[in-house]
């Protein structure tokens, strides 16, 4: 059936296939198609529109059919059934663009709607009983020139209440593991670098913004999964960084950084390990800062550094120590109080641990051995230099007893095996414009009973040798009486 060729100047006559009007019932249905073969395949039912040589193509369209009362007609494109093998294929594609144009686009969308809700656009492959499920791929395709084409998903917006929610889910494994689920960009080529991933809520304006959530799932016979963050090696230029940063507000507090190891309700929990990776063949391993930030009107943030309480064990310890090394001196440890430019400075407070039943922690500071061929460490406690006031004292004591005896001070200098034994001095300060320090030793006071000894001795001499002597003597004076000495004992009222 067709219409015969036009003219120099119309067009070829329309073909109509149509059923007619129906008032009370339905309009007649309209079939196409070819008939059934038993020993070969069923004849191919075909509509294309001609080609032209002007203006666009001409258009093919489809379309269910429209009521006013109730749903629309369906528009069904199915391929044919393979009863023993695959079901046919159905393919929708543009043809391929021209020597100067691209090829057509494919639109694939719901109409509109005034009273409900629009149509939802399902692609999916069917199931399957004795294979897995058809992949479903969205590609773009190469190209040789510009940026390469992008894949857009996005959710619904809405101007009354929430915008539609994106999800994408990896597979049901009822009987095994589930999916995985890859975000990757591509490689990088000769003279570029791989694509970034960038994983971001979006902005608001008079509400929080959307939160961001990475974590595995709980395991009810296992261990939960692990979250590894990590930067890519390189040849060249330094490693690449990781940053973490929590929010910054210009009205409150800024967001908070919480780092913490996984509970254990029957067990330890966690560790954390923050340590740099091992240096190289010439260089040394990276340095750890722990620092609160500047502050311009008020306190800088405190560092705390401490182990938690325990109910029914000791607290952990805390242990601050400096590596091995096998050239120059060893790593140093310094402990600065902060400095201020118009009060004191800060303290340094060190102090051990309180025995609620029983007694105190000690404090032990002390220099390392000695190798084969050196000496040990000096200790220095000394106050720093003033420039107009008073440089700050020294004070060594043990604290007061209510039901015992005050701690003993001991001050006694190491044996040796060669040379003179080393000396104990004790030296009152020295001014150069008034008197010079008091040097005073006195022994604790016995309010009920006798007042403690003094004894100043010289130790015993060995075999070979004489016992030290005891000097008593005051400094020579250049313009005035020389100090005097003077031994005797207190006045008694009983």
């Amino acid at each position: 059936i067709s219409s015969a060729n036009a003219g120099a100047s119309g067009g070829s006559g329309k073909l109509v296939f149509s059923s007619g009007t129906s008032v009370t019932g339905n309009s007649g249905a309209v079939l196409i198609g070819s008939g059934a073969a038993t020993e070969g395949q069923g004849g191919a039912v075909r509509v294309s529109v001609g080609s032209g040589t002007s203006a666009a193509g001409g258009s093919l369209s489809l379309r269910g059919g429209r009521s006013t009362a109730r749903t629309g007609g369906i528009l069904l494109a199915s391929s044919g059934e393979g009863t023993a093998s695959t079901s046919g294929l159905i393919i929708i594609s543009s043809s391929n663009g021209g020597s100067t144009g691209s090829s057509g686009r494919l639109v694939f969308s719901s109409g509109s709607a005034k009273g409900g809700n629009s149509g939802a656009i399902r692609i999916g492959s069917g199931a399957s009983t004795a294979g897995s499920g058809g992949s479903i791929i969205i590609a773009v395709g190469s190209g040789t020139s510009g940026a390469g084409g992008f894949v857009a998903i996005q959710s619904g917006r809405s101007t009354v209440v929430t915008g539609g929610a994106l999800s994408v889910e990896s597979g049901e494994g009822t009987a095994s593991s589930s999916g995985s689920i890859r975000v990757a960009s591509a490689n990088g080529g000769a003279a570029g670098g791989s694509g970034r991933l960038v994983f971001s809520s979006g902005s608001a304006k008079t509400g929080n913004s959307g939160s961001i959530m990475i974590g595995s799932g709980a395991t009810t016979a296992g261990r939960g999964g692990a979250i590894v963050v990590a930067v890519g090696s390189g040849t060249s230029g330094a490693g690449g960084a990781i940053q973490m940063q929590s929010g910054r507000s210009t009205a409150m507090t800024g967001g908070a950084l919480v780092v913490s190891s996984g509970e254990g309700t029957a067990s330890s929990s966690g560790s954390i390990l923050i340590v740099s990776s091992n240096a190289g063949a010439g260089g040394a391993s990276g340095a750890l800062v722990f620092s609160s930030g500047t502050s311009k009107t008020g306190n800088s943030g405190a560092l705390s550094i401490g182990s938690g309480v325990a109910t029914a064990g000791r607290g952990g310890s805390v242990s601050i120590t400096v590596g091995s090394g096998t050239s120059g001196a060893g790593g140093l440890i310094s402990i600065g109080a902060g400095r201020s430019t118009v009060k004191s400075g800060g303290l340094v407070s060190i102090s051990s641990g309180e025995g609620t039943a029983s007694s105190s922690g000690s404090i032990l500071i002390s220099s390392a051995n000695a190798g084969a061929s050196g000496g040990s460490g000096k200790l220095v406690f000394s106050s720093g230099t003033a420039k107009t006031g008073n440089s700050g004292a020294v004070l060594i004591g043990s604290g007061a007893a209510t039901a015992g005896q005050g701690g003993a001070v001991r001050v006694s200098v190491g044996s040796g095996t060669s040379a003179a034994g080393g000396s104990l001095s004790l030296r009152g300060g020295r001014s150069t414009a008034r008197t010079g320090g008091i040097l005073l030793a006195s022994s604790g006071e016995g309010t009920a009973s006798t007042s403690g000894l003094i004894i100043i001795s010289s130790s015993n001499g060995g075999s070979t040798g004489s016992s030290g002597r005891l000097v008593f003597s005051s400094g020579s004076a250049k313009g005035g009486n020389s100090g005097a000495i003077r031994i005797g004992s207190g006045a008694s009222t009983a």
